[in-house]
């Protein structure tokens, strides 16, 4: 290695450490794909470094697990240090939660998009207590639990535009489906549809707005992972429905043979 390759070759396995969530519950990638990642980016007379990494890695899950016990998370509901009794919900939120019934065949909420529900929305979102997308996964499978007739083949989240995933550093959608696939045993796949076109948000549109807005901003990038397949379309907070029906109809499009979708929230 040249003294002008080694931090270049430093600054990139910093930058893949950094992207993995730090909470051990939140793991996005498992570590055959860090590992992965690690190979590609660095040339051969460098791989002999990988394993440091990971040493690194498991030093700080540690730390955090650490700081978790002692400081333990908030409810998002109402911010305060209460004793977590429904997923990340404390008592006085979780009799407020009111449990949202579906609307169309094959589309599914958890609950209203209202009160604590809302607020622990805004925090995963806006406030990055990523944590909370683990909770919304059981939640999620607790619900699927009681609705055997749903069965699906594979996990898809709603995608962000790359600039904004970016400006957030993550994708919530995508946060709460890899957690429902490692409780639910079936395959979350990250990026086999993916967002194309930046468009404004749709907060603040009325419902022919939102359905303009959104209009070509999906593709399907491996239509081959999808073909013939029941496909769960996982999203944060469903509106009017212009967003998800934008995504199955590509997904359609592209050979899915089903798509279910549900939702943490219901407009």
């Amino acid at each position: 290695l040249t003294f002008i390759e080694a931090p270049k070759i430093l600054l990139k396995k910093w930058f893949i450490i950094k992207t993995i969530n730090h909470r051990s519950g939140l793991i996005m990638k498992r570590k055959e794909k860090i590992n992965k990642a690690i190979t590609k980016t660095l040339p051969n007379s460098a791989q002999k470094y990988r394993f440091s990494n990971f040493i690194f890695f498991k030093m700080a899950l540690l730390f955090h697990n650490i700081i978790d016990l002692f400081f333990p998370e908030k409810c998002p509901g109402c911010n305060r240090y209460a004793e977590q009794k429904r997923y990340c919900f404390c008592n006085d939120c979780s009799i407020q939660i009111i449990p949202a019934q579906p609307i169309k065949e094959k589309i599914f909420s958890l609950a209203i998009y209202e009160g604590p529900v809302k607020i622990a929305i805004h925090a995963l979102k806006y406030e990055k207590r990523r944590w909370v997308a683990k909770s919304f996964a059981e939640w999620m499978s607790d619900f699927l639990h009681q609705y055997p007739e749903i069965e699906f083949d594979i996990i898809i989240p709603v995608p962000l535009h790359p600039v904004r995933e970016f400006l957030r550093t993550f994708n919530q959608s995508w946060l709460i489906a890899c957690e429902l696939g490692k409780i639910q045993k079936k395959p979350a796949l990250y990026d086999v549809v993916i967002k194309q076109k930046n468009n404004r948000s749709q907060t603040g549109l009325n419902d022919i707005e939102r359905r303009k807005n959104v209009i070509n901003a999906y593709r399907v990038k491996k239509p081959y992972l999808i073909k013939n397949k029941t496909v769960l379309l996982i999203d944060d907070v469903y509106t009017t429905g212009s967003t998800v029906e934008e995504v199955q109809k590509v997904l359609y499009q592209a050979g899915a043979k089903k798509t279910i979708v549900l939702t943490v929230a219901r407009v």
